[in-house]
């Protein structure tokens, strides 16, 4: 886990943490902390490198079954 944090970073990930963190300060600041929900979903999202899907759950599953057509 903590492996995961140190490595993998691409621009997305950099991205997110960025965000994250933009959100985290301004919902402090303004004073407006219900924003200071969607900033650690960022940030947490960034540091353990998952997206919304998790680990390839958006991926489309690569089906063995081919259909044949029959005239």
């Amino acid at each position: 886990m903590i492996n995961n944090i140190y490595t993998n970073w691409n621009y997305i990930r950099v991205i997110r943490m960025v965000l994250g963190l933009i959100v985290m300060i301004q919902a402090v600041y303004t004073k407006n902390y219900l924003f200071l929900l969607p900033g650690i979903l960022f940030t947490g999202m960034a540091l353990l490198n998952t997206s919304f899907c998790g680990s390839n759950g958006c991926a489309i599953p690569k089906s063995g079954n081919k259909i044949s057509k029959e005239n």
